[in-house]
């Protein structure tokens, strides 16, 4: 008859201590994997992944006749949504409404987020093309709704306020 004594060590000393040894190795080599994901990610540079191509042959600031379009252009229902990211930073996702009131079928739009400190100095911005990317054209009294999505924040930045501005405007020509 055979009796249960439940769980046994290894009885053996020249079998156990190879296996504690491989055991403490492969415990070692997770904590450094770990410390440089997190060293490697804690030194990123600030270079934007989300570059996109600005909008060639458009109306931009300096130009004639761009801020009497630009002000035709509403910017509605602007709201920021923070969500906390891993190594204690913020990602603030931008939403908005833009209405085309020019009167004119635009071709090309280009928006640029920002996060503004009480200063007025910008925390973390981004510059986007929403059209021709998102939709082909905006119709004159048609609206789109766009989000920008700024990354990489600072979670105990001065975060004062969000803007979001026309940055170039291409009207269809036919």
């Amino acid at each position: 008859m055979i009796v249960y004594r439940g769980p046994r060590l290894i009885a053996e000393p020249e079998l156990r201590w190879p296996i504690v040894l491989l055991a403490a190795a492969i415990t070692a080599l997770l904590a450094i994997l770990t410390a440089g994901l997190y060293y490697a990610a804690m030194t990123k540079t600030d270079v934007n992944s989300y570059t996109q191509p600005r909008l060639e042959g458009a109306l931009q600031p300096g130009q004639p006749d761009f801020e009497e379009f630009r002000q035709h252009i509403a910017i509605e229902q602007l709201v920021g949504v923070e969500k906390v990211h891993p190594f204690d930073t913020l990602a603030v996702a931008m939403t908005a409404r833009v209405r085309n009131n020019t009167g004119r079928t635009i071709s090309g739009l280009e928006l640029r987020g920002a996060i503004l400190d009480s200063n007025s100095s910008s925390v973390r911005e981004r510059t986007l093309v929403v059209i021709p990317l998102r939709q082909k054209i905006l119709q004159p009294g048609e609206a789109i709704n766009t989000r920008i999505l700024l990354e990489s924040i600072d979670k105990d930045s001065d975060r004062a306020h969000l803007v979001l501005e026309v940055t170039a405007m291409r009207f269809d020509e036919s």
